[in-house]
């Protein structure tokens, strides 16, 4: 299973989390972090979903492609986000979500909410390997 620990985020990632966690409880957003680092294995497994395995492409990213997977510190460049009300995780609510990932922009974060094509992610923040 993937983790949500915000330890198992490079240094430059994990402090970036950390002042976007501040700045949303500062705007009233109640933020979950629900994945940091994913194994090769995990990646593995997501990319063959909707390919070999049942359910839909989630992912264009084979294992060691993520920035999910494990640097060559073990470290993940990218975690997963997502806003609650009430105590449930607001997938829907487009403008809390974009609310989200304008904070986590101005954390210095990609939001891959900005991507194009299929697999754009509202949920997904990263840096890239060896920001500083």
């Amino acid at each position: 299973m993937a983790s949500r620990s915000l330890d198992d985020l490079a240094a430059p990632v994990r402090a970036a989390a950390l002042a976007m966690l501040a700045k949303c409880q500062t705007a009233g957003i109640d933020l979950l972090i629900y994945c940091t680092l994913r194994s090769n294995a995990e990646q593995t497994a997501l990319y063959a979903q909707g390919r070999t395995a049942p359910g839909a492409i989630v992912t264009n990213a084979r294992a060691g492609q993520s920035m999910h997977n494990p640097d060559k510190t073990g470290k993940a460049w990218a975690f997963d986000a997502v806003p609650r009300v009430a105590g449930k995780a607001a997938w829907n609510d487009g403008a809390l979500v974009q609310r989200m990932g304008e904070i986590g922009e101005a954390c210095g974060l990609q939001w891959a909410g900005r991507w194009r094509g299929a697999l754009r992610e509202s949920v997904h923040f990263q840096l890239d390997r060896g920001a500083s």
